[in-house]
Protein backbone atom coordinates (compact mmCIF):
# COMPACT_ATOMS: atom_id res chain seq x y z
CA UNK A 1 0.00 0.00 0.00
CA UNK A 2 1.58 3.57 -0.84
CA UNK A 3 2.38 6.29 1.43
CA UNK A 4 -0.60 8.57 0.01
CA UNK A 5 -3.04 5.85 0.67
CA UNK A 6 -2.36 4.85 3.67
CA UNK A 7 -1.74 9.11 5.02
CA UNK A 8 -5.34 9.51 3.29
CA UNK A 9 -6.72 6.72 4.62
CA UNK A 10 -5.67 7.16 8.47
CA UNK A 11 -6.92 11.18 8.10
CA UNK A 12 -9.67 10.72 6.89
CA UNK A 13 -10.17 8.14 9.90
CA UNK A 14 -8.91 10.29 12.58
CA UNK A 15 -11.43 13.27 10.67
CA UNK A 16 -14.55 10.51 11.22
CA UNK A 17 -13.52 9.28 14.65
CA UNK A 18 -13.81 12.65 16.03
CA UNK A 19 -17.22 13.02 14.20
CA UNK A 20 -18.44 9.69 15.58
CA UNK A 21 -17.43 11.07 19.17
CA UNK A 22 -19.04 14.69 19.02
CA UNK A 23 -22.44 12.96 17.53
CA UNK A 24 -22.73 10.68 20.46
CA UNK A 25 -21.85 13.52 22.96
CA UNK A 26 -25.04 15.53 20.86
CA UNK A 27 -26.71 12.86 21.13
CA UNK A 28 -26.11 12.51 25.32
CA UNK A 29 -26.74 16.23 25.52
CA UNK A 30 -30.27 16.24 23.62
CA UNK A 31 -31.30 13.87 25.81
CA UNK A 32 -30.45 15.38 29.11
CA UNK A 33 -31.32 19.02 27.76
CA UNK A 34 -33.12 19.82 24.25
CA UNK A 35 -31.35 22.95 22.53
CA UNK A 36 -33.03 26.43 22.48
CA UNK A 37 -31.81 28.56 19.56
CA UNK A 38 -29.79 30.21 22.24
CA UNK A 39 -28.23 27.40 24.10
CA UNK A 40 -27.13 26.34 20.65
CA UNK A 41 -25.08 29.70 19.74
CA UNK A 42 -23.97 29.98 22.91
CA UNK A 43 -23.28 26.84 25.54
CA UNK A 44 -24.05 30.02 27.95
CA UNK A 45 -22.70 29.65 31.24
CA UNK A 46 -22.11 25.51 30.97
CA UNK A 47 -18.38 25.29 30.44
CA UNK A 48 -16.04 25.09 33.34
CA UNK A 49 -12.31 26.07 33.62
CA UNK A 50 -10.29 23.36 32.15
CA UNK A 51 -12.68 22.79 29.47
CA UNK A 52 -12.77 26.18 28.20
CA UNK A 53 -9.33 26.26 28.57
CA UNK A 54 -8.48 23.66 26.33
CA UNK A 55 -11.61 25.24 24.07
CA UNK A 56 -9.57 28.76 23.70
CA UNK A 57 -6.68 26.17 22.77
CA UNK A 58 -8.01 24.53 19.99
CA UNK A 59 -10.32 26.76 18.36
CA UNK A 60 -7.00 29.24 17.95
CA UNK A 61 -4.50 26.45 16.58
CA UNK A 62 -5.39 25.13 13.54
CA UNK A 63 -3.33 23.61 10.48
CA UNK A 64 -2.35 27.26 9.65
CA UNK A 65 0.38 27.35 12.46
CA UNK A 66 2.18 24.57 10.42
CA UNK A 67 2.39 26.37 7.42
CA UNK A 68 2.11 30.04 8.43
CA UNK A 69 4.44 29.91 11.16
CA UNK A 70 7.96 28.76 9.11
CA UNK A 71 6.59 31.17 5.98
CA UNK A 72 6.59 34.03 8.36
CA UNK A 73 10.45 32.79 9.43
CA UNK A 74 11.77 33.19 5.74
CA UNK A 75 11.19 36.66 5.91
CA UNK A 76 10.98 38.22 9.71
CA UNK A 77 13.59 35.58 10.87
CA UNK A 78 13.52 34.67 14.53
CA UNK A 79 12.52 37.59 15.96
CA UNK A 80 9.13 37.97 13.87
CA UNK A 81 8.91 34.40 14.64
CA UNK A 82 8.54 35.16 18.00
CA UNK A 83 6.81 38.06 18.13
CA UNK A 84 4.33 36.34 15.66
CA UNK A 85 3.97 33.44 18.80
CA UNK A 86 3.39 35.73 21.26
CA UNK A 87 0.92 37.82 19.26
CA UNK A 88 -1.13 34.28 19.00
CA UNK A 89 -2.11 34.01 22.74
CA UNK A 90 -1.83 37.75 23.67
CA UNK A 91 -5.17 38.08 22.05
CA UNK A 92 -7.15 35.73 23.83
CA UNK A 93 -6.21 37.06 27.11
CA UNK A 94 -7.40 40.67 26.01
CA UNK A 95 -10.54 39.84 24.47
CA UNK A 96 -10.95 37.59 27.44
CA UNK A 97 -10.86 40.50 29.75
CA UNK A 98 -12.62 42.98 27.06
CA UNK A 99 -15.20 40.02 27.26
CA UNK A 100 -15.59 40.40 30.57
CA UNK A 101 -16.97 43.57 30.83
CA UNK A 102 -19.17 43.31 28.16
CA UNK A 103 -20.71 40.59 29.58
CA UNK A 104 -21.20 42.47 33.25
CA UNK A 105 -22.60 45.00 31.41
CA UNK A 106 -24.53 43.06 28.65
CA UNK A 107 -25.60 40.14 30.24
CA UNK A 108 -27.93 38.08 27.53
CA UNK A 109 -26.36 38.95 23.94
CA UNK A 110 -26.03 36.34 21.76
CA UNK A 111 -22.69 37.83 19.61
CA UNK A 112 -20.84 40.98 19.23
CA UNK A 113 -22.92 41.83 17.06
CA UNK A 114 -25.72 42.48 19.36
CA UNK A 115 -23.50 44.53 21.61
CA UNK A 116 -23.05 46.79 18.65
CA UNK A 117 -26.73 47.37 18.22
CA UNK A 118 -27.27 48.05 21.45
CA UNK A 119 -24.42 50.27 22.00
CA UNK A 120 -24.25 52.14 18.48
CA UNK A 121 -27.49 51.63 16.57
CA UNK A 122 -28.16 49.44 12.72
CA UNK A 123 -25.70 51.21 10.26
CA UNK A 124 -22.48 50.31 12.78
CA UNK A 125 -24.12 46.67 13.20
CA UNK A 126 -24.07 45.92 10.05
CA UNK A 127 -20.42 46.91 9.40
CA UNK A 128 -19.79 45.19 12.02
CA UNK A 129 -21.34 41.69 10.85
CA UNK A 130 -20.20 42.47 7.48
CA UNK A 131 -16.48 42.67 8.63
CA UNK A 132 -16.72 39.68 11.06
CA UNK A 133 -18.31 37.68 8.16
CA UNK A 134 -15.35 38.78 6.04
CA UNK A 135 -12.70 37.79 8.43
CA UNK A 136 -14.08 34.31 9.51
CA UNK A 137 -14.55 33.45 6.17
CA UNK A 138 -11.32 33.89 5.07
CA UNK A 139 -9.83 32.19 8.47
CA UNK A 140 -11.94 29.04 7.52
CA UNK A 141 -10.71 29.75 3.60
CA UNK A 142 -7.18 29.42 4.92
CA UNK A 143 -7.75 26.26 6.96
CA UNK A 144 -9.16 24.71 3.94
CA UNK A 145 -6.44 26.04 2.17
CA UNK A 146 -4.06 24.82 4.75
CA UNK A 147 -5.55 21.41 5.04
CA UNK A 148 -5.36 21.33 1.16
CA UNK A 149 -1.92 21.98 1.35
CA UNK A 150 -0.84 19.47 3.49
CA UNK A 151 -2.30 16.57 0.92
CA UNK A 152 -0.82 17.93 -2.28
CA UNK A 153 2.65 19.28 -0.97
CA UNK A 154 3.41 16.91 1.67
CA UNK A 155 1.28 13.91 1.38
CA UNK A 156 1.47 13.94 -2.33
CA UNK A 157 -2.33 13.73 -2.94
CA UNK A 158 -5.31 15.73 -4.57
CA UNK A 159 -6.54 18.79 -2.03
CA UNK A 160 -10.04 18.08 -3.01
CA UNK A 161 -11.57 14.88 -1.09
CA UNK A 162 -9.91 16.04 2.48
CA UNK A 163 -11.53 19.31 2.06
CA UNK A 164 -14.44 18.03 1.64
CA UNK A 165 -14.02 15.50 4.51
CA UNK A 166 -13.22 18.30 6.35
CA UNK A 167 -15.86 20.29 5.83
CA UNK A 168 -18.94 17.63 5.37
CA UNK A 169 -17.71 15.72 9.00
CA UNK A 170 -17.32 19.31 11.31
CA UNK A 171 -20.83 20.71 9.31
CA UNK A 172 -22.65 17.16 10.50
CA UNK A 173 -21.42 17.41 14.41
CA UNK A 174 -21.62 21.46 14.16
CA UNK A 175 -24.99 21.14 13.39
CA UNK A 176 -25.95 18.56 15.71
CA UNK A 177 -24.54 19.54 18.60
CA UNK A 178 -23.71 23.34 18.35
CA UNK A 179 -21.01 25.45 20.38
CA UNK A 180 -21.92 23.20 23.49
CA UNK A 181 -20.27 19.64 21.96
CA UNK A 182 -17.88 21.30 19.78
CA UNK A 183 -16.26 23.21 23.02
CA UNK A 184 -16.34 19.56 24.30
CA UNK A 185 -14.46 18.05 21.57
CA UNK A 186 -11.99 20.41 21.49
CA UNK A 187 -10.34 18.79 24.76
CA UNK A 188 -9.94 15.40 23.00
CA UNK A 189 -8.66 17.05 19.50
CA UNK A 190 -6.46 19.42 21.78
CA UNK A 191 -5.12 16.59 23.73
CA UNK A 192 -4.34 14.44 20.51
CA UNK A 193 -2.43 17.34 18.65
CA UNK A 194 -0.42 17.95 21.73
CA UNK A 195 0.78 14.43 22.04
CA UNK A 196 1.49 13.87 18.78
CA UNK A 197 3.70 17.13 19.23
CA UNK A 198 5.26 16.26 22.01
CA UNK A 199 6.22 12.87 19.76
CA UNK A 200 8.02 14.99 17.16
CA UNK A 201 9.37 16.95 19.48
CA UNK A 202 11.67 14.30 20.83
CA UNK A 203 12.16 12.98 17.36
CA UNK A 204 13.87 15.69 16.35
CA UNK A 205 15.79 16.37 19.78
CA UNK A 206 17.37 12.91 18.40
CA UNK A 207 17.53 12.92 14.66
CA UNK A 208 18.67 17.03 14.31
CA UNK A 209 22.49 17.23 13.69
CA UNK A 210 23.18 19.26 10.87
CA UNK A 211 27.12 19.45 9.89
CA UNK A 212 27.31 22.81 10.45
CA UNK A 213 25.22 25.86 11.51
CA UNK A 214 25.96 28.80 10.23
CA UNK A 215 27.11 31.60 12.42
CA UNK A 216 26.28 34.62 12.75
CA UNK A 217 22.37 33.82 11.69
CA UNK A 218 21.36 34.93 7.82
CA UNK A 219 20.33 37.91 7.47
CA UNK A 220 16.64 36.32 6.99
CA UNK A 221 16.91 34.80 10.01
CA UNK A 222 18.79 37.14 12.29
CA UNK A 223 17.27 40.30 13.54
CA UNK A 224 15.88 42.40 10.81
CA UNK A 225 13.53 44.98 9.55
CA UNK A 226 10.66 42.65 9.03
CA UNK A 227 11.38 41.06 12.36
CA UNK A 228 11.55 44.44 14.57
CA UNK A 229 8.34 45.63 12.18
CA UNK A 230 6.55 42.27 13.41
CA UNK A 231 7.39 43.54 17.27
CA UNK A 232 4.82 46.28 16.26
CA UNK A 233 2.54 44.66 13.47
CA UNK A 234 1.40 41.39 15.35
CA UNK A 235 0.09 42.47 18.46
CA UNK A 236 -2.25 44.85 16.39
CA UNK A 237 -2.43 42.79 13.38
CA UNK A 238 -3.81 39.07 15.55
CA UNK A 239 -5.71 41.23 18.75
CA UNK A 240 -7.99 43.31 16.20
CA UNK A 241 -8.56 40.31 14.14
CA UNK A 242 -9.84 37.91 17.12
CA UNK A 243 -11.83 40.75 18.14
CA UNK A 244 -13.77 40.26 14.60
CA UNK A 245 -13.74 36.60 15.46
CA UNK A 246 -17.32 35.54 16.94
CA UNK A 247 -15.50 32.07 18.68
CA UNK A 248 -13.52 33.98 21.39
CA UNK A 249 -16.68 35.70 22.03
CA UNK A 250 -18.62 32.66 22.17
CA UNK A 251 -16.94 31.06 24.46
CA UNK A 252 -16.98 34.14 26.52
CA UNK A 253 -20.26 33.29 26.79
CA UNK A 254 -19.86 29.65 27.50
CA UNK A 255 -17.76 30.13 30.51
CA UNK A 256 -19.14 28.77 33.39
CA UNK A 257 -18.29 31.93 35.10
CA UNK A 258 -15.50 34.95 35.30
CA UNK A 259 -13.19 32.94 36.78
CA UNK A 260 -13.31 29.80 34.38
CA UNK A 261 -13.19 32.52 31.56
CA UNK A 262 -9.86 34.44 32.83
CA UNK A 263 -8.21 31.52 33.69
CA UNK A 264 -8.97 29.37 31.11
CA UNK A 265 -8.36 31.93 28.66
CA UNK A 266 -4.65 32.60 29.96
CA UNK A 267 -4.00 29.16 29.97
CA UNK A 268 -5.32 28.61 26.48
CA UNK A 269 -3.18 31.63 25.42
CA UNK A 270 -0.09 29.73 27.12
CA UNK A 271 -0.60 26.39 25.37
CA UNK A 272 -1.01 28.61 22.05
CA UNK A 273 1.95 30.71 22.07
CA UNK A 274 4.08 27.59 22.56
CA UNK A 275 2.51 25.73 20.18
CA UNK A 276 2.84 28.19 17.33
CA UNK A 277 6.36 28.90 18.37
CA UNK A 278 8.06 25.36 18.16
CA UNK A 279 6.01 24.49 15.00
CA UNK A 280 7.95 27.65 13.66
CA UNK A 281 10.89 27.38 15.06
CA UNK A 282 10.86 23.89 13.57
CA UNK A 283 11.08 25.34 10.22
CA UNK A 284 13.58 28.11 11.70
CA UNK A 285 15.74 24.94 12.50
CA UNK A 286 14.96 23.32 8.69
CA UNK A 287 16.61 26.34 7.07
CA UNK A 288 19.21 27.69 9.49
CA UNK A 289 20.86 23.66 9.10
CA UNK A 290 20.17 24.45 5.04
CA UNK A 291 17.88 21.40 4.70
CA UNK A 292 16.50 20.63 1.61
CA UNK A 293 13.28 23.01 0.77
CA UNK A 294 10.03 21.14 -0.60
CA UNK A 295 8.67 24.89 -1.33
CA UNK A 296 9.93 28.10 -1.95
CA UNK A 297 7.83 30.23 0.56
CA UNK A 298 9.20 27.82 3.19
CA UNK A 299 5.59 27.25 4.13
CA UNK A 300 6.93 23.16 4.22
CA UNK A 301 10.16 24.02 6.30
CA UNK A 302 8.62 21.92 9.30
CA UNK A 303 7.98 19.21 7.27
CA UNK A 304 11.69 19.35 5.79
CA UNK A 305 13.03 19.44 9.42
CA UNK A 306 11.59 15.88 9.83
CA UNK A 307 13.64 14.65 6.94
CA UNK A 308 16.79 15.25 8.56
CA UNK A 309 18.60 16.70 5.61
CA UNK A 310 17.09 13.77 3.13
CA UNK A 311 14.85 14.53 0.50
CA UNK A 312 12.63 12.24 2.10
CA UNK A 313 11.30 12.31 6.25
CA UNK A 314 10.69 8.78 7.51
CA UNK A 315 7.18 7.89 6.61
CA UNK A 316 5.35 6.90 10.13
CA UNK A 317 7.09 10.42 11.43
CA UNK A 318 5.67 12.59 8.45
CA UNK A 319 2.11 10.58 9.26
CA UNK A 320 2.38 11.41 13.16
CA UNK A 321 2.54 15.18 11.63
CA UNK A 322 -0.08 15.05 8.85
CA UNK A 323 -2.31 13.76 11.84
CA UNK A 324 -1.48 16.32 13.61
CA UNK A 325 -2.28 18.79 11.18
CA UNK A 326 -5.33 17.16 10.69
CA UNK A 327 -6.70 17.32 14.27
CA UNK A 328 -5.68 20.92 14.48
CA UNK A 329 -7.32 21.90 11.23
CA UNK A 330 -10.61 19.98 12.54
CA UNK A 331 -10.90 22.00 16.18
CA UNK A 332 -10.44 24.70 13.99
CA UNK A 333 -12.92 24.98 11.44
CA UNK A 334 -15.96 24.10 13.74
CA UNK A 335 -14.77 27.16 15.73
CA UNK A 336 -14.88 29.33 12.66
CA UNK A 337 -18.01 27.34 11.61
CA UNK A 338 -19.86 28.23 15.09
CA UNK A 339 -18.69 31.82 15.08
CA UNK A 340 -19.73 32.08 11.47
CA UNK A 341 -23.55 30.54 12.07
CA UNK A 342 -24.07 32.86 15.76
CA UNK A 343 -23.59 35.77 13.74
CA UNK A 344 -26.09 35.37 11.00
CA UNK A 345 -28.49 33.16 13.39
CA UNK A 346 -28.40 36.50 15.76
CA UNK A 347 -29.12 38.68 13.49
CA UNK A 348 -31.84 36.56 11.55
CA UNK A 349 -32.47 33.46 13.45
CA UNK A 350 -32.60 34.46 17.31
CA UNK A 351 -36.30 33.77 17.85
CA UNK A 352 -36.53 31.07 15.00
CA UNK A 353 -36.40 27.06 15.54
CA UNK A 354 -33.03 25.72 16.09
CA UNK A 355 -32.91 24.31 12.61
CA UNK A 356 -32.16 27.45 11.12
CA UNK A 357 -28.77 27.44 12.20
CA UNK A 358 -28.27 23.69 11.50
CA UNK A 359 -28.98 24.24 8.09
CA UNK A 360 -27.00 27.48 7.74
CA UNK A 361 -23.90 25.13 8.43
CA UNK A 362 -23.65 23.27 6.20
CA UNK A 363 -24.51 26.46 3.30
CA UNK A 364 -21.84 28.55 4.31
CA UNK A 365 -19.41 26.07 3.51
CA UNK A 366 -20.40 25.66 0.22
CA UNK A 367 -18.45 28.63 -0.69
CA UNK A 368 -15.64 28.49 0.66
CA UNK A 369 -14.63 25.31 -0.20
CA UNK A 370 -14.77 26.55 -3.86
CA UNK A 371 -12.49 29.39 -2.98
CA UNK A 372 -9.99 26.88 -0.87
CA UNK A 373 -9.61 25.00 -3.77
CA UNK A 374 -7.58 28.16 -5.60
CA UNK A 375 -4.71 27.47 -3.16
CA UNK A 376 -3.89 31.32 -2.23
CA UNK A 377 -1.56 32.58 0.06
CA UNK A 378 -2.27 31.73 3.61
CA UNK A 379 -0.12 34.76 4.65
CA UNK A 380 -2.20 36.95 2.32
CA UNK A 381 -5.37 35.71 3.27
CA UNK A 382 -4.78 36.38 6.65
CA UNK A 383 -2.87 40.22 6.09
CA UNK A 384 -6.20 41.60 4.06
CA UNK A 385 -8.59 40.38 7.02
CA UNK A 386 -6.52 41.67 10.15
CA UNK A 387 -6.02 44.73 8.46
CA UNK A 388 -9.89 45.26 7.43
CA UNK A 389 -10.01 44.02 11.33
CA UNK A 390 -7.15 46.81 12.11
CA UNK A 391 -9.33 50.00 10.92
CA UNK A 392 -12.90 49.00 12.50
CA UNK A 393 -11.30 47.26 16.11
CA UNK A 394 -10.63 51.01 18.04
CA UNK A 395 -13.85 52.91 17.50
CA UNK A 396 -15.62 49.42 18.56
CA UNK A 397 -13.78 49.11 21.70
CA UNK A 398 -14.12 52.55 22.78
CA UNK A 399 -17.85 51.85 23.35
CA UNK A 400 -16.96 50.01 25.97
CA UNK A 401 -15.41 52.94 27.65
CA UNK A 402 -17.42 54.15 29.82
CA UNK A 403 -16.70 57.74 30.52
CA UNK A 404 -17.06 58.10 26.52
CA UNK A 405 -20.66 56.34 26.55
CA UNK A 406 -23.10 59.57 25.53
CA UNK A 407 -20.04 60.75 23.57
CA UNK A 408 -18.95 58.29 21.38
CA UNK A 409 -22.17 57.34 19.04
CA UNK A 410 -22.86 55.61 16.05
CA UNK A 411 -21.67 58.52 13.82
CA UNK A 412 -18.34 58.93 15.29
CA UNK A 413 -17.70 54.97 15.01
CA UNK A 414 -18.40 54.77 11.78
CA UNK A 415 -15.86 58.07 11.05
CA UNK A 416 -13.55 56.64 12.93
CA UNK A 417 -13.44 53.93 10.47
CA UNK A 418 -13.19 55.92 7.56
CA UNK A 419 -9.99 57.94 9.08
CA UNK A 420 -8.40 54.93 9.16
CA UNK A 421 -8.68 53.61 6.21
CA UNK A 422 -8.06 56.78 4.87
CA UNK A 423 -4.86 56.84 6.57
CA UNK A 424 -3.95 53.20 4.89
CA UNK A 425 -4.64 55.09 1.24
CA UNK A 426 -2.38 57.60 2.32
CA UNK A 427 0.54 55.90 3.55
CA UNK A 428 0.58 53.57 0.98
CA UNK A 429 0.38 56.17 -1.51
CA UNK A 430 3.43 58.16 -0.08
CA UNK A 431 5.15 54.78 -0.05
CA UNK A 432 4.47 53.50 -3.63
CA UNK A 433 3.82 57.22 -5.52
CA UNK A 434 0.64 55.69 -6.56
CA UNK A 435 -2.88 54.70 -5.21
CA UNK A 436 -3.57 51.24 -6.60
CA UNK A 437 0.26 50.00 -6.10
CA UNK A 438 0.23 51.11 -2.68
CA UNK A 439 -3.16 49.42 -1.84
CA UNK A 440 -1.02 46.52 -3.45
CA UNK A 441 1.62 47.04 -0.62
CA UNK A 442 -0.53 47.18 1.97
CA UNK A 443 -2.90 44.84 1.71
CA UNK A 444 -0.75 42.01 -0.15
CA UNK A 445 2.84 42.65 -0.21
CA UNK A 446 3.96 43.34 3.50
CA UNK A 447 2.91 43.22 7.55
CA UNK A 448 4.50 46.79 7.73
CA UNK A 449 4.31 48.57 11.05
CA UNK A 450 2.98 51.51 9.52
CA UNK A 451 0.05 49.50 8.03
CA UNK A 452 -0.94 48.61 10.97
CA UNK A 453 -0.31 51.81 13.70
CA UNK A 454 -1.88 54.05 11.40
CA UNK A 455 -4.93 52.98 11.06
CA UNK A 456 -5.68 52.91 15.10
CA UNK A 457 -4.12 56.42 15.53
CA UNK A 458 -6.34 57.92 12.88
CA UNK A 459 -9.68 55.88 13.76
CA UNK A 460 -9.05 57.59 17.38
CA UNK A 461 -8.28 60.87 15.78
CA UNK A 462 -11.47 60.54 13.77
CA UNK A 463 -13.39 58.75 16.72
CA UNK A 464 -13.10 62.16 18.65
CA UNK A 465 -13.24 64.65 15.17
CA UNK A 466 -16.69 63.12 14.53
CA UNK A 467 -17.67 63.67 18.38
CA UNK A 468 -16.05 67.51 18.73
CA UNK A 469 -18.33 68.00 15.22
CA UNK A 470 -21.26 66.56 16.95
CA UNK A 471 -21.24 68.30 20.34
CA UNK A 472 -21.32 71.64 18.12
CA UNK A 473 -24.14 70.72 15.88
CA UNK A 474 -26.10 69.05 18.90
CA UNK A 475 -25.57 72.45 20.71
CA UNK A 476 -26.15 74.81 17.89
CA UNK A 477 -29.68 72.66 17.38
CA UNK A 478 -30.71 72.89 20.84
CA UNK A 479 -30.87 68.86 20.64
CA UNK A 480 -30.53 67.39 23.96
CA UNK A 481 -30.03 63.76 22.87
CA UNK A 482 -26.87 62.38 20.32
CA UNK A 483 -28.07 62.47 16.92
CA UNK A 484 -29.31 59.15 15.65
CA UNK A 485 -28.16 57.17 12.89
CA UNK A 486 -31.86 56.30 12.27
CA UNK A 487 -34.92 57.14 14.81
CA UNK A 488 -37.23 54.43 15.63
CA UNK A 489 -40.47 54.42 17.48
CA UNK A 490 -42.95 53.26 20.25
CA UNK A 491 -46.39 53.11 20.24
CA UNK A 492 -48.56 53.19 23.54
CA UNK A 493 -48.62 49.21 23.52
CA UNK A 494 -45.16 49.15 23.98
CA UNK A 495 -44.43 47.06 19.81
CA UNK A 496 -40.99 48.35 18.93
CA UNK A 497 -41.12 49.24 15.14
CA UNK A 498 -37.06 48.26 15.59
CA UNK A 499 -36.90 44.88 16.98
CA UNK A 500 -33.47 44.95 18.16
CA UNK A 501 -32.74 47.90 20.15
CA UNK A 502 -35.02 50.61 20.42
CA UNK A 503 -36.44 50.38 23.87
CA UNK A 504 -32.67 51.43 25.36
CA UNK A 505 -32.48 54.78 23.36
CA UNK A 506 -35.96 55.28 24.28
CA UNK A 507 -35.12 55.85 27.75
CA UNK A 508 -32.11 58.22 27.32
CA UNK A 509 -32.73 61.85 28.60
CA UNK A 510 -36.46 60.96 27.87
CA UNK A 511 -37.84 59.40 31.46
CA UNK A 512 -39.67 63.19 32.14
CA UNK A 513 -40.72 64.15 28.71
CA UNK A 514 -44.26 65.02 28.54
CA UNK A 515 -44.83 63.12 25.34
CA UNK A 516 -44.47 60.37 27.19
CA UNK A 517 -47.98 61.11 28.21
CA UNK A 518 -49.16 61.30 25.00
CA UNK A 519 -48.52 57.33 23.66
CA UNK A 520 -45.81 58.27 21.01
CA UNK A 521 -42.07 59.22 21.48
CA UNK A 522 -39.39 59.28 18.96
CA UNK A 523 -36.48 56.82 19.66
CA UNK A 524 -32.50 57.48 19.21
CA UNK A 525 -30.36 55.00 18.69
CA UNK A 526 -28.41 53.71 21.73
CA UNK A 527 -25.18 55.78 22.03
CA UNK A 528 -25.21 56.35 25.66
CA UNK A 529 -28.26 54.53 26.82
CA UNK A 530 -26.77 51.74 28.25
CA UNK A 531 -24.51 53.07 30.53
CA UNK A 532 -26.72 55.55 32.20
CA UNK A 533 -29.34 52.69 33.03
CA UNK A 534 -27.84 50.94 36.24
CA UNK A 535 -27.71 54.62 37.76
CA UNK A 536 -31.64 55.76 36.77
CA UNK A 537 -32.56 54.08 40.16
CA UNK A 538 -35.16 57.10 40.99
CA UNK A 539 -36.50 56.54 37.79
CA UNK A 540 -37.59 52.66 38.34
CA UNK A 541 -40.78 53.06 39.33
CA UNK A 542 -41.75 55.34 36.20
CA UNK A 543 -39.85 52.69 34.06
CA UNK A 544 -41.79 49.91 35.02
CA UNK A 545 -45.08 51.62 34.19
CA UNK A 546 -43.73 52.90 31.12
CA UNK A 547 -42.28 49.55 29.93
CA UNK A 548 -44.69 47.32 31.38
CA UNK A 549 -42.15 45.58 34.02
CA UNK A 550 -43.71 43.06 36.10
CA UNK A 551 -43.60 44.74 39.66
CA UNK A 552 -40.29 43.63 41.71
CA UNK A 553 -38.27 42.65 38.69
CA UNK A 554 -34.97 42.90 39.99
CA UNK A 555 -33.25 42.10 36.56
CA UNK A 556 -35.21 45.25 35.35
CA UNK A 557 -36.79 42.93 32.25
CA UNK A 558 -39.83 43.89 30.20
CA UNK A 559 -42.73 42.31 30.84
CA UNK A 560 -43.11 40.54 27.46
CA UNK A 561 -46.69 40.00 27.85
CA UNK A 562 -47.80 42.99 26.73
CA UNK A 563 -44.70 43.30 23.90
CA UNK A 564 -46.48 41.29 21.09
CA UNK A 565 -44.67 39.22 18.43
CA UNK A 566 -41.62 41.54 18.83
CA UNK A 567 -40.27 40.79 22.40
CA UNK A 568 -36.48 40.35 22.56
CA UNK A 569 -34.08 39.88 25.60
CA UNK A 570 -32.22 43.32 24.74
CA UNK A 571 -33.68 44.82 28.14
CA UNK A 572 -32.15 42.48 30.77
CA UNK A 573 -29.25 44.79 32.22
CA UNK A 574 -28.41 42.72 35.52
CA UNK A 575 -26.48 39.62 35.50
CA UNK A 576 -28.64 36.40 34.75
CA UNK A 577 -27.75 33.15 34.52
CA UNK A 578 -29.06 31.39 31.99
CA UNK A 579 -27.72 27.85 32.79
Amino acid sequence: MSFVSVAYGLSVATIVLFGIGALFLAHRHQRVRPDDTEFFLTARHSVPLRTIAWSFYSGGVGAWVMFSMPAFVVSAGIVGLAAYSFSCGLPIIIVARVGAVLHRKYPNVLSLGDFVQLRFGTIPTIIVTLVMLLNMFIALCAEYTAIGNLMELVVGGSRLPIVLCVATVTSIYTAAGGLYVSILTDVAQGVFGVALLAVMAVYVAITYRPESLPMPLPEKLGPNYWGWAAVIAMPISMTCATIFSEGPWQRIWASADERALKQGSLLGALGLTVVCFLYGFGGFLAIWAGYPASSEDGSTAFFDLLGAGQATAPAWITIFAVLSTVTMNEGCVDSIQNGIVDTISSRFFRRKSVWYPRVLVFLINIPIVFVSLKGYNIIVLFLIGNLICTICAVPLLLGLVDCLEGYVTGWSMVFGMISGFSSLVVFGFLKTGDIMDGMQYVFIDAYDWPSFVLPVVFSIIGVFIAVAVEGVIRQACGFTNSVPLKATHQNHTGHMENDTSCMTGYVENNVNDPSIAEGRQEVLEPSSALSSLPLMHRQLEKMKKMLGLKPGHANFQPNYESAGPSRNNYGTFGREDST
